[in-house]
């Protein structure tokens, strides 16, 4: 798509781990680290959740949000907007992952009349993952789901790689073969557990650090920044 022909980009889009495909982590993971990969099992009533054998919970399949919890009319609107829209109900009736399918996703797009969108992944549910060697497994396995995802829309679809955050040196090599890859940009966290979940996103220009790069603060009544942090944002916030 020509760049004169954008209208609206959306900055800020998800592709949450609830609705990737169940065996996309078993499936690519290696034999070593396969068994400590999240999946997919069905709940005595029939519901389907992420979980690992660690016992790890990431949400509803087909779910609201990140956490996947299940839908609620007239508790969220954005939500009530995706049930009117059928999207809730195309998953539960039909099996279809809108959000997880490139070609059901652009149609999406096409219907709010979005141009093009740049696409968080799944930090904060890695961060769940007990062994950090199996996090940067999880990481690595969904980076790679995403660049082959973007890859069917290039001029609509911007996916993030997510970067290890238990190492720096994990997340260099990370950033170097996403690089080779092709991937257009990165994100991390701040730290392990994303108590402050203070990010950082970074753009990838030519295999090496982007000249462009931004840190958000964000708190919740259960989550606060950490001093240092929030001393940060506040000096960028003045523009010093």
């Amino acid at each position: 798509m020509p760049s004169e022909k954008y209208q609206r980009i959306s900055a800020d889009c998800h592709l949450d781990m609830l609705w990737l495909p169940p065996d996309l982590f078993t499936q690519n993971a290696s034999s070593k680290l396969r068994d400590l990969m999240p999946y997919v099992a069905e709940n005595s009533d029939g519901a389907k959740r992420w979980t690992d054998n660690n016992g790890a919970e990431y949400g509803l399949c087909g779910g609201v949000g990140a956490t996947g919890t299940p839908h609620v009319p007239g508790k969220q609107l954005r939500a009530d907007k995706m049930a009117e829209a059928g999207l809730y109900k195309d998953y539960f009736e039909k099996g279809l992952r809108r959000p997880g399918d490139p070609h059901l996703r652009v149609k999406d797009m096409d219907r709010d009349g979005v141009d093009s969108e740049v696409i968080y992944g799944i930090l904060a549910a890695c961060a769940k993952m007990k062994d950090p060697e199996a996090a940067d497994e999880m990481l690595r396995i969904y980076n790679d789901f995403m660049n082959d995802f973007a890859g069917h829309y290039p001029d609509r679809m911007i996916g993030l790689a997510c970067l290890p955050y238990n190492n720096i040196e994990g997340a260099a090599r990370e950033v170097r073969r996403v690089a080779k890859l092709g991937m257009k940009g990165v994100e991390l966290s701040c730290s392990w557990h994303m108590t402050a979940n203070c990010g950082t996103r970074c753009g990838i220009r030519s295999g090496r650090r982007s000249t462009r790069r931004s840190c958000r603060c964000i708190s919740t009544p259960s989550r606060r920044p950490t001093p240092s942090c929030a001393k940060r944002w506040s000096r960028r916030s003045r523009g010093a």
